[in-house]
């Protein structure tokens, strides 16, 4: 069993295709089949399900858990074996929405600025999702709202901030407000169960929602009269100031955001993740201490 074949099995589990696959590594499909083919007679059991695209056997999903850990090993060895002062090679780094749209940009433009021979990506996507990139070692570290249990994951709290409930200017009752439709990130983000927790506590338990995955188009719906929202504090104070959107402060219980960063404690930690991590903490230091 040879690590490029790993890779190839690896990547044909997360494409979901042979095809799909093929395009990712930059191989030809003649070839990547011939290797999958090549390890399942090594293995002597099949590995994928070939009906609507590659599924994972249990067999499949077993070897899985091994390829990533041995994958992330050799190249946790190159990096280690090659690292210097200077940031170089790949970073690979995840955030929600909210932090992509709001925090990021400014450091990643210094951090590029700094440092021009690191190769860096961003994806932008819900908690849980980036989660579990970080735990299967696809991304080196991420930008997410709640802090994990789990073990296998280092979390430093980055800074806290502060959520206002906010409304069109017209609306000057916090009740009215709170009886309209809330625009709010899908089911499961801590915000919105913020919302709803204390919501309840107002006697209020049918809450209709306008469901948005950018904190922008939620703050413009918000201003265009669709409805209300719960939002950090920084991202509409210019809104308010133009006299377009009217904010509200709720108890400090349910008006506290913490947003962390994390990566995998089994993950080397190099002059490029170290660098960047360094100019997270320097760019929130004021917020928030470490």
């Amino acid at each position: 069993m040879e690590s490029n074949d790993l890779r190839i099995f690896q990547a044909v589990a997360s494409e979901g295709s042979i095809t799909k696959a093929a395009q990712t590594l930059g191989y030809v499909q003649s070839n990547v089949t011939a290797r999958v083919q090549q390890l399942e007679k090594e293995l002597n059991t099949p590995l994928f399900y070939r009906q609507r695209g590659m599924l994972l056997t249990p067999a499949g999903e077993k070897l899985l858990s091994y390829a990533e850990k041995i994958i992330h090993l050799l190249d946790e060895a190159h990096k280690a074996l090659n690292d210097s002062t200077e940031p170089t090679g790949r970073l690979m780094l995840g955030a929600t929405h909210t932090a992509s749209a709001m925090y990021l940009p400014s450091i990643l433009a210094n951090y590029c600025k700094c440092y021009p021979k690191v190769e860096l990506s961003l994806m932008t996507d819900y908690s849980g999702e980036l989660v579990e990139k970080i735990r299967h070692f696809q991304l080196h570290g991420a930008l997410v709202k709640s802090e994990q249990n789990d073990d296998s994951l280092v979390q430093e709290l980055v800074f806290e901030e502060q959520l206002v409930l906010i409304s069109a200017p017209e609306m000057k009752d916090i009740q009215e407000v709170c009886h309209q439709p809330f625009l709010m990130n899908t089911k499961g983000c801590p915000h919105r169960d913020q919302l709803e927790t204390w919501l309840k506590t107002m006697g209020i338990g049918n809450i209709r929602y306008l469901e948005f995955n950018h904190p922008d188009a939620i703050i413009q719906g918000v201003i265009s009269g669709l409805g209300a929202s719960l939002v950090p504090k920084s991202s509409i104070q210019s809104h308010e100031m133009k006299g377009v959107v009217r904010s509200f402060e709720i108890p400090k219980q349910y008006s506290t955001a913490k947003t962390f960063f994390i990566r995998h404690k089994d993950s080397l930690m190099t002059s490029t993740l170290s660098k960047f991590i360094e100019m997270l903490k320097e760019s929130f230091q004021p917020l928030t201490a470490f």
